[in-house]
């Protein structure tokens, strides 16, 4: 039987509070409920309980999987890759999504071109939060991105902040963040009409969508782990889905 606390474990594994604040917070179109088996004898049907989560217009199946030979639990995606902490989509709480991820007339430049990320307007001067756990790799200026920062999630995700009018004390290359620390406020340094939030995901060196990565992932499951992963998400996660409603 799972402990009465998994719900706060599931939640307190993906997100961690913002700076200054006791409770962590997500998106306004986000969405978690939780299912799971409750049984004395935990069977092969308990081994794996499912958590749909509602992320905007997206339902991510996540399943909290024990590995009965190693008794080692983790959290996983149906294809079966650990999932680790929850990437904010948008670093700036309140900001407005003025672009998204996509070819575009570029505001400055006045010609068609990739925007390969999501610009959240601002005043000038909001926090910007790291999206998740990691280490600054680059902080200063960088062309037309203004002042920048990389930080490195590990597992080949990356974020990068630009635009900001300035960096939060002691944000410099090395230095370890955690998801919801203010590392930088908003800005129109470089090439930008106003003030933004340039904020771009790269997963294995290429840009992805922001609004479509949900999840830094640590790597899959392979082999006999694998397939006892995937008989018993089988046994059990299609009435957990069911059950949730969402």
């Amino acid at each position: 039987m799972l402990a009465a606390n998994s719900e706060t474990a599931a939640i307190d594994h993906f997100v961690s509070p913002p700076e200054g604040e006791t409770e962590a917070s997500s998106g306004p179109d986000d969405r978690m409920k939780l299912s799971y088996a409750a049984e004395e004898t935990p069977s092969l049907a308990a081994g794996a309980f499912d958590m749909v989560v509602k992320l905007g217009d997206s339902k991510v199946n996540v399943y909290r999987y024990r590995d009965p030979d190693t008794g080692k639990t983790g959290y996983f995606d149906a294809e079966g890759y650990r999932l680790g902490q929850y990437l904010l989509r948008n670093p700036v709480p309140d900001g407005r999504r003025t672009s998204g991820f996509g070819n575009r007339r570029h505001p400055v430049l006045g010609y068609s071109r990739m925007h390969a990320a999501v610009d959240w307007a601002a005043p000038v001067g909001t926090p910007i939060y790291a999206a998740a756990d990691g280490v600054v790799t680059f902080s200063g200026k960088h062309g037309g991105e203004g002042r920048m920062t990389v930080i490195d999630h590990g597992h080949g995700c990356e974020t990068a902040y630009s635009h900001q009018s300035r960096f939060a004390d002691g944000i410099k290359a090395g230095v370890k963040v955690r998801q919801g620390e203010v590392i930088g406020y908003v800005g129109q340094s470089g090439l930008a009409t106003g003030p933004h939030l340039h904020y771009a995901v790269s997963v294995n060196g290429r840009k992805v969508d922001p609004m479509k990565v949900h999840f830094v992932r640590e790597g899959r499951l392979s082999g006999t782990a694998l397939a006892k992963f995937e008989k018993a998400v089988a046994a059990d996660g299609g009435n957990h889905a069911a059950a949730a409603g969402v």
